[in-house]
Protein backbone atom coordinates (compact mmCIF):
# COMPACT_ATOMS: atom_id res chain seq x y z
CA UNK A 1 0.00 0.00 0.00
CA UNK A 2 3.07 2.39 1.23
CA UNK A 3 4.80 1.52 -2.31
CA UNK A 4 1.22 2.61 -4.31
CA UNK A 5 1.03 5.69 -2.29
CA UNK A 6 4.68 6.14 -2.63
CA UNK A 7 4.43 5.99 -6.25
CA UNK A 8 1.38 7.97 -7.23
CA UNK A 9 3.26 10.92 -5.42
CA UNK A 10 6.00 10.32 -7.64
CA UNK A 11 3.92 10.03 -10.51
CA UNK A 12 2.12 13.37 -9.97
CA UNK A 13 5.71 15.44 -8.80
CA UNK A 14 6.77 14.17 -12.18
CA UNK A 15 3.54 15.68 -13.88
CA UNK A 16 3.60 18.81 -12.48
CA UNK A 17 7.89 18.89 -13.32
CA UNK A 18 6.62 18.50 -16.95
CA UNK A 19 3.83 20.74 -16.77
CA UNK A 20 6.01 23.45 -15.73
CA UNK A 21 8.91 23.07 -18.08
CA UNK A 22 6.64 22.28 -21.06
CA UNK A 23 4.55 25.40 -20.67
CA UNK A 24 2.02 26.41 -22.87
CA UNK A 25 4.21 27.22 -25.66
CA UNK A 26 4.88 30.76 -27.33
CA UNK A 27 1.93 33.13 -27.40
CA UNK A 28 0.53 33.47 -30.23
CA UNK A 29 -0.36 37.01 -32.46
CA UNK A 30 -3.46 37.54 -33.03
CA UNK A 31 -4.58 37.58 -36.68
CA UNK A 32 -7.14 40.22 -36.53
CA UNK A 33 -7.60 42.51 -39.84
CA UNK A 34 -8.00 46.61 -39.44
CA UNK A 35 -11.63 46.26 -40.56
CA UNK A 36 -12.49 44.32 -37.82
CA UNK A 37 -10.90 46.46 -35.25
CA UNK A 38 -12.61 50.00 -36.85
CA UNK A 39 -15.73 48.20 -36.83
CA UNK A 40 -15.39 46.48 -33.14
CA UNK A 41 -14.36 50.23 -32.09
CA UNK A 42 -17.64 52.01 -33.85
CA UNK A 43 -19.46 49.51 -32.41
CA UNK A 44 -17.81 50.39 -28.93
CA UNK A 45 -18.58 53.76 -29.02
CA UNK A 46 -22.31 53.17 -30.47
CA UNK A 47 -23.13 51.36 -27.77
CA UNK A 48 -21.27 54.13 -25.43
CA UNK A 49 -23.76 56.96 -26.60
CA UNK A 50 -26.86 54.83 -26.56
CA UNK A 51 -26.08 54.03 -22.65
CA UNK A 52 -25.39 57.97 -22.04
CA UNK A 53 -28.84 58.45 -23.77
CA UNK A 54 -30.66 56.07 -21.87
CA UNK A 55 -29.28 57.14 -18.58
CA UNK A 56 -30.81 60.25 -19.68
CA UNK A 57 -33.57 58.65 -19.87
CA UNK A 58 -34.08 56.86 -16.86
CA UNK A 59 -32.86 60.14 -15.15
CA UNK A 60 -36.33 62.02 -16.89
CA UNK A 61 -38.18 58.89 -15.75
CA UNK A 62 -37.16 58.67 -12.20
CA UNK A 63 -38.22 62.35 -11.79
CA UNK A 64 -41.53 61.62 -13.46
CA UNK A 65 -41.82 58.96 -10.94
CA UNK A 66 -41.24 60.79 -7.75
CA UNK A 67 -43.31 63.35 -8.60
CA UNK A 68 -45.92 60.89 -9.27
CA UNK A 69 -45.40 59.30 -5.82
CA UNK A 70 -45.39 62.40 -4.17
CA UNK A 71 -48.63 62.97 -5.68
CA UNK A 72 -49.70 59.60 -5.02
CA UNK A 73 -49.00 60.62 -0.91
CA UNK A 74 -50.40 64.14 -1.12
CA UNK A 75 -54.19 62.58 -2.07
CA UNK A 76 -53.88 58.74 -0.46
CA UNK A 77 -55.17 59.77 2.98
CA UNK A 78 -58.35 61.85 1.21
CA UNK A 79 -60.38 58.81 0.10
CA UNK A 80 -63.72 60.18 1.21
CA UNK A 81 -62.88 63.53 -0.67
CA UNK A 82 -62.13 61.51 -3.71
CA UNK A 83 -65.29 59.82 -3.56
CA UNK A 84 -67.16 62.27 -3.56
CA UNK A 85 -65.76 63.98 -6.33
CA UNK A 86 -66.08 61.40 -8.39
CA UNK A 87 -69.48 60.95 -7.52
CA UNK A 88 -70.37 64.77 -8.52
CA UNK A 89 -68.88 63.47 -11.76
CA UNK A 90 -71.00 60.66 -12.73
CA UNK A 91 -73.88 62.99 -11.67
CA UNK A 92 -72.61 65.64 -14.07
CA UNK A 93 -72.29 63.14 -16.75
CA UNK A 94 -75.87 61.11 -16.13
CA UNK A 95 -74.31 57.93 -15.10
CA UNK A 96 -75.95 58.36 -11.88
Amino acid sequence: MKRVGAGLVMLLLLGLCCAFVGGCGPVKTCETSLVTLDETRLDAETYGQEAAETAVKVAELEQKLSKKNEEIKMIEHKPAELENKVRELKKGSGKE
